[in-house]
């Protein structure tokens, strides 16, 4: 008899098809649309294959009674069935298997920023511009200028500010062991395309590698993921091992408050920041008997300083600059429908004083050094006054980082919580070459001129949310706390306001989300308040000042003290 596929079929093909699901929510309304979507395509596919294997046995039929009234065999009709059965066989596996699915995030979002701020007077800031004029001077010479006033309040406002990122996902699994996973994407300002920002003082000024998907600039298409995965076991334990750009965006729990699913691997209180590099993971829920337990070894490259990097010294055999790495582990500790519990650490060896970027500086600034100690005698300044592109390049390795999370999440009756708690520990070994950190003093790892102290930080982030049944919706609160020295790599948080979880202070925040057509479009309005306790929020140099006891040197370019993002976005994804 000639094999007919039925629901057995059906069911195999269905179990590929979910394999490239990707991060769909099980029982998610999202999730069964597109779940019945794919099984009515299978069925098409099945009743296409019976009806064309039908066909084939009636004319078998019909042959092996023609061939039986002329005494014949109808053993040769039946091979070449049997070999239409596997050709037929192989096209439908190859359907399956060889798909690569497509998947989009499209989100428009308005911004209402105002903050309060601290500023180097007009006039001063001037009178040190003045010295812009390419005749060397030394720090010195800022006592010809007297005792420093204290910094300016200034208010710095945006009451609308757009703009549009769109995420082009990519899936495939050509095999049980094999998958393929990419994203494509842009972060588009409304009316700029420019690409490059005018530096405020802030990381996020500079458009680095793991940013440059984050702060929103340009209209070009860029690489934010590229992976494959490879699947086996060892001794009956799975395991998988992946290399190439990472998913190391929007890691848990950051899904909590934009109502979408977890987005990246890394916890995002950490790392929130984009890189390249590869994983080794264990799936140990069978042999440790914890549910949903695994553990993943995790690598990454942050900077290449040698040949072929495009630096300035990466052919110099004089160059000390060694490339910026990390290591570490991600441990699902237990895992079900409702809780999890989730640890991680990571190790960053031969941090640089910065990335690789690009960004207009207000003025360049040279130093020279007179005794060949590492620190700049004297310093020469010239604004840039053509709005010239600066490549700016890491000038020195400057210690150690370790950070280490532990995140908590649940949900009681309906109502969804999580607790993650963060430490960071910076054992600073160089300092920067830069003349401009050395100027400002900020040419250390967490420590200013010269120092060299190891530090710790700590940081706090929780956040509750309940749904509202007459709406549909979730209401819900989230806040954040960062100590004088926290450092985590967040810099790729999706924030145009900046990283909140970067604060070395606090952040409150409220948010609603509305969903409609069956979640495929979400609308969210929320606040957030930003209360700085200390400078330098999210950056590696220097250390970090009281706000209340800044100079005006320290406010040279405007640090905030407080701030309102009031937010708006509406996301569509399918």
């Amino acid at each position: 008899m000639i094999k007919r596929y039925g629901l057995a079929s059906l069911a195999t093909l269905l179990l590929s098809f979910q394999g490239l699901t990707g991060n769909a929510v099980a029982g998610s309304p999202v999730a069964s649309q597109e779940l019945v979507q794919e099984i009515e395509m299978l069925k098409s596919i099945v009743m296409d294959l019976n009806e064309r294997l039908a066909t084939a046995e009636e004319t078998l039929q019909l042959s092996l009674e023609q061939q039986n009234k002329q005494g014949g065999h109808g053993q040769e009709l039946q091979d070449e069935l049997d070999d239409l059965d596997k050709r037929v066989s192989g096209t439908e596996e190859h359907s399956t298997l060889d798909k690569l699915n497509l998947s989009a995030d499209l989100e428009t979002r308005l911004n209402s920023l105002h903050m309060d701020a601290k500023g180097m007077p007009l006039s001063l800031q001037n009178g040190i511009m003045s010295m812009a004029n390419g005749t060397p001077f030394t720090k010195a010479a800022l006592a010809a200028f007297g005792p420093l006033p204290p910094p300016e309040d200034q208010d710095i406002d945006n009451n609308t500010i757009f703009d549009t990122r769109i995420r082009v996902d990519m899936k495939a699994r050509p095999a049980d062991s094999l998958s393929f996973v990419g994203r494509l994407s842009a972060n588009k300002v409304f009316g700029d395309s420019s690409g490059v920002k005018w530096y405020n003082g802030g990381p996020n000024a500079v458009t680095m590698d793991g940013n440059v998907h984050s702060t929103g600039s340009d209209s070009a298409i860029r690489l934010e993921r590229a992976f494959f995965t490879y699947f086996d076991d060892i001794s009956g334990i799975p395991y998988h091992f992946s290399i190439g750009r990472r998913p190391a965006l929007d890691g848990a729990p950051s899904e909590f408050s934009n109502a979408s699913t977890v987005g990246g691997s890394p916890m995002a209180h950490g790392i929130n920041w984009q890189f390249d590099g590869a994983s080794l993971g264990f799936n140990l829920a069978e042999t440790t008997g914890i549910e949903g337990s695994d553990f993943k070894i995790c690598w990454g490259n942050g900077f290449e300083s040698g040949a072929g990097s495009g630096n300035s010294y990466s052919f110099s055999s004089s160059s000390d600059v060694n490339d910026m790495q990390f290591a570490g582990w991600i441990a699902n500790l237990y895992e079900n429908d409702k809780t999890k519990v989730t640890n991680m650490y990571a190790h960053a060896f031969d941090v640089t004083d910065g990335f690789t970027g690009l960004v207009v500086m207000p003025f360049t600034m040279s130093g020279m050094d007179m005794n060949g100690d590492g620190r700049y005698d004297s310093f020469s300044m010239a604004a840039n006054t053509g709005g010239y592109i600066s490549r700016t390049e890491p000038t020195a390795n400057i210690g150690d980082i370790d950070i280490v999370t532990l995140l908590g999440q649940s949900e009681y009756k309906d109502i969804g919580f999580f607790a993650d708690m963060a430490l960071s520990h910076t054992r600073p070994s160089g300092i920067s070459m830069s003349p401009l950190m050395q100027f400002f003093g900020t040419d250390g790892l967490l420590n200013s001129n010269g120092e060299q102290f190891d530090r710790t930080g700590y940081s706090i982030w929780a956040g509750l949310k309940a749904p509202v049944s007459w709406t549909e919706g979730t209401i819900g609160f989230e806040y954040n706390w960062g100590s004088q020295y926290w450092l985590g790599f967040t810099g790729g948080e999706d924030n145009i306001a900046g990283s909140k979880l970067a604060t070395r202070g606090s952040v409150y925040e409220i948010f609603y989300n509305q969903p409609f057509v069956d979640n495929k479009l979400v609308l969210s309005v929320g606040a957030q308040y930003y209360d700085y306790d200390y400078s330098g929020s999210g950056s590696p140099m220097g250390d970090p000042v009281k706000i209340s006891e800044l100079t005006s040197l320290d406010a040279f370019m405007p640090v905030v003290d407080t701030m309102w993002n009031y937010y708006v976005n509406l996301a569509y994804r399918w």
